[in-house]
């Protein structure tokens, strides 16, 4: 995974696909230890507490949990997380711009400090729950080539094909990088469906 990481480029966004049967929380944590490793920022933009769920399963699955600690947190949900370093929370039940407005205060501030990795999780979530698709994949479009940062999306895609219009070919427009892991008999089977850089296209594994 991690020489995966490394040709990624500055400013790209990286759309990460699972099923609703697989478990993506150590991908999530070989991301942030890759970046631990590189003396990056992580910030991780949570919509809807799915921090929590994945801090639980780190635990229970027996990961290094002190990884957590490199990154902090911008919750947009329902209460605040009771995990983690949280630098901002914001009610998911704010208008749209109004969200946008305050996460964006917070993300400049953080981002101008030094090269940044932004782990997104429950971009399906919302879409789902707030039936906004077009205009909340459009405010996603103002972030992509900001060279200050690689944003990693992580979406549950067994939940975005149930949404009306499905988010997910928008969502695969945007992206820059689509890796996609599916869950088979005994290994998950990891393919790199679209990249900026060439040295990904086309790119397959067993894990």
């Amino acid at each position: 995974m991690w020489e995966i990481l490394d040709k990624i480029k500055p400013g790209e966004i990286v759309l990460v696909e699972y099923s609703s049967n697989m478990n993506p929380t150590r991908i999530l944590h070989e991301i942030i230890k890759w970046a631990k490793s590189k003396e990056y920022q992580v910030l991780i933009t949570d919509m809807y507490n799915l921090v929590e769920l994945h801090t639980y399963r780190m635990k229970m699955e027996g990961l290094d949990m002190e990884v957590l600690n490199w990154a902090k947190i911008i919750e947009i949900g329902r209460h605040e997380p009771t995990v983690g370093e949280v630098i901002k929370f914001i009610p998911v039940d704010r208008e749209l711009l109004a969200l946008l407005a305050e996460y964006k205060e917070v993300y400049e501030e953080f981002v101008n400090k030094n090269f940044t990795v932004v782990l997104f999780f429950g971009l399906e979530r919302y879409m789902l729950f707030k039936n906004e698709v077009v205009s909340f994949v459009s405010i996603l479009e103002r972030f992509l080539g900001d060279t200050r940062r690689i944003s990693i999306y992580f979406v549950n895609r067994d939940v975005l094909t149930n949404i009306s219009p499905d988010p997910l070919p928008l969502l695969e427009e945007l992206a820059t990088t689509i890796m996609k892991f599916q869950k088979g008999t005994k290994k998950i089977k990891f393919t790199i469906n679209k990249a900026l850089n060439p040295e990904l296209e086309g790119y397959e594994e067993y894990c």
